[in-house]
């Protein structure tokens, strides 16, 4: 059977491809490389312009339960072979994004046809953003969006597994089991990348660097030392810290904070929870290196350029010869704001 008929969701009836003929619709439609490689991508975007969905295909195809079937069903055959990408992606997915936390810490996605992005600021007078007088028939003051000397080159990072004899014989609820892992440790390094850039900025010049704010004493925080740095960054810089990033040491410190001998935080200690910091829950990363905080307002801080989404294709392994499925994306983290990042120093005194 080389075709399945599936009614759609607009209630017509489309043939999907599920033989050998597949790879020429995906090809024609996506491209050849696409193709070659089962891209789960490419296959997406073939079942959604017909109407239907990965589940339509399984239940077409007579799966009553696909967890069940091992891999070598699946991957050894053309017109399969990129439903199982999609499933692989799918599994991968769910660690990469719904178990990792580098989203919360991104203003927004920005979505780039070229490796190599452009950077563009805001160009204003020495007043900023100042809401000014205008005179009668006098021009509005303006600032400029321009092009910056420097561009942002994006990286593609990714993992795979390779389909040994022994691995084709374990089925997708075993496979599953391995890529939420998988996909988990992908997140969790995507996540630190993130972090790094909030902590260090892009630019190798440090032109995106965070500000760096000291304590009242060296060596010794206070929640006076927090209030006052969230305060100065919103003051002094325009931006309103909403989430604190440390390390565990330096979170423990905080919530272990007393007055007179007492604990300030003796409920949290008692609940098992972190003391908040500017009104939420720390954000925890042993990116972040001991004696430091970095206060974030999370709607201007980082942006995240996208070239390629999270996919995963098939390629055959050059060192090893066995097939791989790896799934792999391109981007990159630059700081928006560079203001919007505050280095609160714990071990530096404040002037």
């Amino acid at each position: 059977m080389n075709t399945i008929k599936i009614k759609n969701f607009s209630g017509d009836t489309v043939e999907i491809q599920t033989g050998s003929g597949l790879r020429e619709v995906i090809a024609k439609d996506f491209g050849s490389k696409e193709a070659n490689t089962a891209s789960s991508t490419a296959y997406k975007r073939y079942l959604s312009n017909n109407g239907v969905t990965i589940k339509d295909v399984v239940r077409a195809m007579g799966y009553e339960d696909i967890g069940k079937v091992n891999v070598r069903a699946l991957l050894d055959n053309d017109g399969t072979k990129p439903l199982f990408n999609a499933i692989i992606e799918d599994g991968l997915r769910m660690g990469f994004e719904k178990t990792s936390n580098w989203s919360q810490l991104v203003a927004e996605t920005v979505d780039s046809d070229q490796l190599s992005q452009q950077w563009y600021y805001l160009e204003d007078d020495a007043d900023g953003y100042e809401l000014r007088d205008v005179g009668q028939g006098a021009p509005i003051p303006t600032g400029q969006i321009k092009l910056g000397d420097q561009s942002i080159k994006m990286a593609k990072r990714g993992r795979g597994i390779e389909w040994t004899d022994e691995a084709k014989r374990a089925n997708i609820d075993m496979v599953s089991l391995w890529l939420r892992k998988m996909g988990k440790q992908l997140g969790k390094q995507y996540e630190n990348v993130a972090i790094e850039r909030l902590l260090n900025g892009y630019f190798s010049d440090g032109s995106d660097s965070a500000p760096v704010l000291g304590v009242a004493t060296a060596g010794t925080l206070t929640l006076g030392d927090i209030f006052y740095a969230s305060k100065h960054q919103e003051q002094e810089l325009g931006f309103n810290p909403n989430l604190a990033i440390m390390n565990l040491n330096t979170a423990f410190k905080v919530t272990n904070l007393r007055d007179n001998g007492a604990y300030m935080y003796r409920q949290e200690l008692q609940d098992g929870r972190y003391a908040d910091v500017v009104n939420s829950q720390p954000f925890i990363s042993n990116q972040v290196p001991d004696n430091r905080i970095i206060l974030v307002d999370t709607n201007f801080a980082l942006v995240r350029y996208s070239g390629k989404g999270f996919g995963v294709e098939s390629e055959r392994s050059a060192k090893t010869q066995v097939e791989g499925s790896y799934g792999t994306e391109i981007s990159e983290f630059v700081p928006f704001e560079k203001d919007a990042r505050l280095i609160l120093a714990i071990d530096q005194a404040r002037p």
